[in-house]
This record gives C-alpha cells, structure tokens and sequence, in this order.
C-alpha cells in the first residue's frame, strides 16, 4: 500500500512537471522515483530558474544597456552587439507573457521592430 501511494506521489511530479514546466511527465516521474518526490520538485524548480529568462530580468539588462548607450558610456555599435547577445540568449517556456511584459521596450524606443522579429524568431523558431 505504502509502494502504491509513493508511486502516486511520483507521478503527481510527473504531472507537476509536465504542467507547470512543459517536461516530460515519465523522466520526471522516474526522477522523483529514484530521487524522492521533494528532492526532485527541488530540482526542478531550480533548473526552471536558471534555465528560463523572465521578462523582468531582459527588460533590467536591456534598459541598463539602452541608459549605457544613450549617455555615450558606449557606441552604437557596442549596443547592437550587446543587444543581439541578449536577444539570443532568451530562454523560456511561456512565450506569448514574454512579449507582452516586455511591450514597455517597445514602447520607450529601445527595441526595434527588427528587434521584436529577432526575439520571436528566438522564441517561435522561424517565422515567415
């Protein structure tokens, strides 16, 4: 009985995993298995954090880059190489929320149209 309500709480992972975070629901749930069920939402919430760019933290490394720029700290050039850096650097799993929380960008000028078809070619894979 106690195998049976362990082997539910693994899968209960698995599901949490599959999703919350967009994984596999049988690795994880093997995972938890082998690991234990704490020990493996752990770890799963650590690899999330570090994985995944969040929308806030882009927009703070893209406003200092743009303030770094627009008080001649550094060139354009030097901007647009940074700014590609980051744009390809972008990890995440929730897609649509990340365009939408960093309209403001947009909005203040930072990031160009070219821009926003970068990120979403980033994002979406190929976008014709």
């Amino acid at each position: 009985m106690m195998w049976i309500l362990f082997g539910l709480i693994c899968m209960g992972v698995g599901f949490l995993a599959s999703a919350k975070f967009n994984r596999n629901f049988w690795i994880w749930s093997f995972i938890a298995f082998l690991l234990s069920p704490l020990l493996t939402i752990i770890l799963l919430l650590i690899l999330e954090y570090i994985i995944n760019t969040t929308p806030e933290s882009f927009s703070r490394k893209m406003l200092d880059l743009y303030k770094l720029y627009k008080n001649n700290i550094i060139t354009k050039e030097e901007f647009e190489f940074k700014k590609n850096i980051l744009i390809s650097s972008i990890k995440t799993n929730k897609k649509d929320e990340f365009l939408v929380k960093i309209l403001p960008l947009v909005e203040n000028n930072v990031l160009t149209q070219e821009d926003i078809a970068n990120i979403k070619r980033r994002l979406y894979g190929r976008i014709d």
